[in-house]
């Protein structure tokens, strides 16, 4: 006795081949979405931390090239907060623009944050950090003078570190 012979369609074999293949292609497209969102939200995190850095910086530079006419000075304000200060005269009374990091809570979620601030006083107003502008989160802010030049140490809140060095054009600056 002969054994019958068991033939497949070329039509079975063609329909496995196509459903093979559309899940190989439905695999590598989920694959390929996944990589693209990886590398995008790296992306967008490295131009958050890219941003936070230079706007500090150019905050800080245009402060400084804005009121170069006047005496630019370090401050300790308190045990923890170091500002830079600018004082300029007007009609017989000085004027302090100050630049500072001080902790403030965060209006998203309430926790606190170290600010880089803003506050522009004149001489008879007593200091509050609290009453000054918050510009850009901020970690870290040593200022410091020697020989008409402005150094200042700047910590972003990712924990990169960057220095400004600015050549003071006013002589009220040497030290």
């Amino acid at each position: 006795m002969s054994k019958p012979v068991v033939s497949r369609s070329p039509r079975i074999i063609q329909s496995v081949f196509v459903l093979l293949l559309l899940s190989l292609f439905a695999c590598l497209s989920a694959f390929l979405v996944t990589m693209g969102a990886q590398i995008y939200k790296n992306t967008v995190d490295s131009a958050e931390e890219n941003n936070h850095s230079r706007i500090a910086s150019a905050v800080i530079r245009s402060a400084v090239w804005a009121e170069d006419g006047g005496d630019i000075q370090i401050e300790q304000m308190s045990e923890d907060i170091t500002a830079l200060s600018v004082v300029n005269e007007y009609d017989g009374v000085k004027y302090y623009k100050r630049l500072y990091c001080a902790m403030d809570s965060d209006p998203l979620d309430g926790e606190p944050r170290s600010f880089l601030w803003e506050s522009y006083n004149s001489e008879g107003v007593e200091f509050k950090p609290e009453n000054g502008e918050s510009l850009c989160e901020l970690n870290g802010f040593v200022p410091s003078i020697e020989n008409n030049m402005l150094t200042v140490e700047l910590e972003t809140p990712a924990g990169t570190k960057s220095t400004i060095r600015m050549a003071l054009r006013t002589g009220g600056a040497v030290k």
